[in-house]
């Protein structure tokens, strides 16, 4: 039987390497919708997804691409920050090193070096999509080693519980980047993203050529919206990510004994109804409340799972 701590390592270190690789998508789409803009308008809604906006503030730096850009990538102060998240990474990594494989282990630990690298670098607009995509790629190759090299136990089962569950919650962030103003106002008076914007975070989730295949023609932004949240052959979609997780929790009960209890089974049902029953309107105040909704069940269920398996004393 695996201890609860380990499985609690397991579970983390799934959540923060998918925490790096979502914001380095974030970032990527920030800056290519601001088009080289360097000024608040373009750069403060990453701030208020992930309520950091006071954090910032207290930093005494002027709200700019750059400044933001360091702040996510590589201020050990932040707890969102990409260096963090690869620092708590190889943390919850050793602290199972005898249960992961030793390529897994190597994989986690170059790219956390790779990480740190970062603070040595001079940020600039121009370098910061290479930045990015070099931080994805890095992680499709842990991915792949995790897939290729792990031994199917409980410790496999809980990692990908926790990346698949970090998936979703970061799907919905990414979306939410330019929506979440609409719950400051009365009515929809603000223009929501164009065409260009959808297929930019189209392109982000890996999921361009597969949403063309799926509307060849007259597509719409509401299509666009409804294919990242809903379309379940999507590796990136929200849905896609809830259900993996779902999955997950199932194959724990059904192989491994580790039955979920009654909060656990309360709060995945209620997300998987969620999901099933996205608005009419895919766009808007509409959209951005449903996003809302689908963070809070999807936290629901992390607090229902750590008190079930990670704390079960308490």
């Amino acid at each position: 039987m695996l201890l609860s701590r380990f499985a609690e390592n397991a579970f983390w270190l799934g959540r923060y390497m998918e925490r790096v690789e979502s914001l380095a998508r974030l970032l990527w789409v920030t800056e290519s919708f601001a088009a080289d803009q360097d000024h608040d308008d373009a750069w403060a809604p990453i701030l208020s997804v992930f309520a950091d906006s006071e954090a910032f503030e207290e930093r005494g730096k002027p709200l700019t691409a750059v400044n933001v850009a360091r702040f996510y990538l590589s201020d050990t102060t932040n707890a969102n920050s990409a260096v963090f998240a690869g620092n708590m990474a190889k943390e919850n990594a050793r602290s199972i090193r005898h249960l992961i494989s030793t390529e897994t282990w190597r994989a986690v630990s170059v790219f956390y070096d790779e990480l740190r690298e970062l603070q040595k670098r001079r940020f600039s607009l121009s370098k910061l999509n290479d930045i990015c995509l070099s931080i994805r790629e890095r992680s499709y190759i842990h991915r792949g080693v995790m897939e290729a090299t792990s031994y199917r136990d409980e410790v496999w089962r809980f990692n990908q519980l926790g990346a698949a569950l970090e998936r979703a919650d970061q799907m919905t962030r990414l979306i939410d980047i330019k929506y979440f103003r609409f719950d400051r106002d009365d009515i929809d008076d603000i223009a929501p993203p164009d065409v260009a914007w959808w297929n930019t975070l189209l392109r982000s989730a890996s999921g361009y050529h597969a949403f063309q295949r799926r509307h060849p023609v007259n597509t719409d932004p509401a299509d666009a919206a409804r294919f990242v949240l809903c379309d379940p052959y999507l590796p990136l979609s929200v849905t896609n990510a809830a259900e993996t997780a779902l999955y997950q929790l199932e194959r724990l009960d059904k192989d491994f004994d580790a039955k979920p209890g009654a909060d656990i089974k309360k709060a995945a049902a209620a997300l998987k109804e969620n999901l099933g029953a996205p608005p009419a309107k895919l766009n808007g105040r509409a959209l951005h409340r449903y996003l809302d909704s689908l963070q809070v069940d999807i936290n629901s269920l992390a607090n229902a799972l750590n008190d079930r398996y990670f704390a079960p004393a308490a």
